[in-house]
């Protein structure tokens, strides 16, 4: 007689939801890592320098190699998703990590107290926290990545790149003898280019020294552009290993002679153009503007026009499609848990392209680099930066349509998320150092006379009340925040809660701040809950603009 009874069901055990442990571990390192800086940011940069006599990296290099890096990480994890999404929690590596972290801590404020140096001496204590460093640095890595055998390829990553910025950075040895190599053609090059445009004789009365009775420089081995070489062959290295998939080899290896090439010639015209701004328009611009960010400019279009060409030359890449025509990878396809749309509607409610979120901050960005080059003291151009970002966002306007970005009536609730944020802010950055009165009085907007005072300020006031608030909310929040939710933006509706995605852009938003990056970092978070409230952009960018125009005000 058979038996009806429905058989017998093994009980299920209970998994994680994905990502949750490696979202923990993730933020329990960042938190870490801003309490570390935070504190005692300032002593762990000097370390280096203190060990081995090394200089150390200025903010930029810095902000440099985190970009790279995160980016890097960000690649890796994708990559191996499938292991990131079930990863565990190891209590030995997270108790481990803890107590490095907080025996840290401890001897970091025994340095600044004074206590651990009279007893151990300069060396021991400086060695001492170096390899606190360093084990807080393996544990943090050791505990975040996936599989052990995969960490000594991310550390020789984290070496190639901090050693590449060093090596072209800092190294005399190395700037001295490409110097000594380069410095007849250099100087031979832009008196050629010189010669036509200088309305003089160009003179040369010393071997490094060029220009005409009117402005002359003197070019260092610092300016021999080995600077943008190091760079820019960092950035290919780092581009080519992310895009390995659709370049074609060995022939892509051609991009790195072709690009140092390239970041030469334009560091010869970089001098020329120097000394051209300063016979023609000023020399306190040439040498106070000009000259501090011209190699940004050259660096930036030399790096982007290079990777912008290998993109579309189908000597160095396959193309957006594979052999057989079908698409490389298959990258934008999200989970079913952090999309809920009817089919067919995603890319319409979910808000403003990638392309529309990015391209107001980058024509700030860039902007703002092209107007300090050519202004000194008072910033006499900011009304061009207002103008170019606005003429962008009017072309772009179709993108920003209510059921494209979440539009409407603004939440009064963001703007008094906005005046929190003032208060804030007037709280932990209240302003800067104390500035000469020379130096005052060269910013002073009254200097223009009126009516242009007058028409300045409104401009400057429009500026950080508009066009800014709505360009870096835009790549902040309607950008950044989804792109750490999933490669493919457009499919992310704008709103779209994650940990991962809330710390990141708002991190990312403090480092723009620079040295005032705690007060940013929360100025970010509460833009990001005004968005969060209705998902809507346009509170974000209301609550930005509040707290700006209160700034504005004081």
């Amino acid at each position: 007689m058979t038996s009806d009874s429905p058989p017998s069901v093994m009980p299920s055990v209970s998994a994680a939801p994905p990502w949750r442990d490696f979202k923990l571990q993730t933020a329990l390192i960042v938190i870490e890592g801003c309490l570390l800086a935070g504190f005692f940011g300032r002593t762990v940069k000097s370390l280096p320098a203190r060990l081995i006599g090394y200089e150390g990296f200025n903010r930029w290099t810095i902000l440099f190699i985190l970009v790279t890096f995160g980016l890097y990480l960000r690649s890796h994890v994708t990559q191996h998703e499938p292991e990131y999404r079930t990863k565990r929690l190891s209590p030995p590596l997270l108790l481990l990590n803890g107590i490095v972290f907080v025996s840290l801590m401890a001897w970091l404020a025994a340095m600044a107290a004074g206590i651990a140096e009279p007893a151990l001496g300069a060396r021991p204590t400086l060695l001492v926290a170096a390899g606190l460093v360093a084990s807080w640095l393996a544990t943090s890595l050791a505990m975040w990545v996936a599989r052990f055998d995969r960490v000594p390829r991310i550390v020789g990553t984290i070496a190639f790149l901090v050693g590449g910025v060093m090596l072209s950075s800092q190294a005399g040895f190395v700037t001295q003898g490409f110097w000594r190599v380069s410095s007849g053609p250099t100087m031979k090059l832009v008196e050629f280019f010189l010669a036509p445009l200088a309305g003089g004789a160009v003179i040369r009365p010393e071997p490094e020294v060029i220009g005409t009775e009117v402005f002359s420089v003197r070019v260092h081995s610092a300016c021999s552009g080995y600077q943008g070489i190091g760079l820019i062959t960092v950035l290919l290295a780092a581009y080519l290993w992310w895009f390995r998939k659709i370049h074609r080899f060995p022939q892509s290896f051609l991009l790195f002679p072709v690009a140092i090439v390239l970041i030469w010639l334009a560091n010869t015209l970089r001098i020329t153009a120097l000394i051209l701004v300063g016979i023609h328009i000023s020399p306190e611009i040439a040498v106070d503007g000009f000259h501090s960010n011209a190699g940004w400019i050259t660096f930036l279009v030399v790096g982007l026009g290079v990777i912008w060409a290998a993109q579309r030359l189908p000597f160095f890449t396959i193309g957006p499609a594979g052999t057989d025509g079908s698409p490389t990878s298959a990258q934008g396809a999200m989970a079913d848990d952090v999309l809920d749309l009817p089919a067919g509607t995603v890319g319409i409610l979910s808000g403003p392209s990638a392309a529309a979120c990015l391209l107001p901050f980058l024509v700030l960005t860039g902007v703002t680099i092209l107007t300090a080059a050519f202004t000194s003291g008072f910033d006499l151009l900011y009304p061009v930066r207002v103008i170019a970002v606005a003429a962008t966002l009017w072309s772009l306007r179709d993108q920003f349509r209510p059921a494209a970005s979440g539009g409407g009536i603004v939440s009064p609730g963001a703007i008094g998320i906005g005046a929190c944020v003032f208060a804030m802010w007037m709280a932990l950055a209240p302003g800067a150092e104390a500035a000469t009165d020379e130096k005052l009085l060269a910013m002073d907007p009254t200097n223009l006379g009126e009516p242009w005072t007058t028409l300045w300020l409104i401009v400057r006031v429009l500026g950080s009340t508009i066009t800014v608030p709505i360009a870096e909310e835009l790549a902040f929040r309607g950008f950044l925040s989804r792109r750490c939710i999933d490669e493919d933006v457009e499919r992310v509706p704008v709103g779209t809660f994650t940990w991962l995605s809330f710390l990141a852009s708002s991190l990312a938003f403090g480092f723009l701040h620079g040295g005032a990056w705690i007060a940013g970092t929360v100025a970010g978070m509460a833009f990001a809950l005004a968005l969060y409230q209705r998902r809507r952009l346009a509170d974000a960018i209301a609550a930005h603009a509040t707290t700006n125009a209160l700034l504005s005000a004081t």
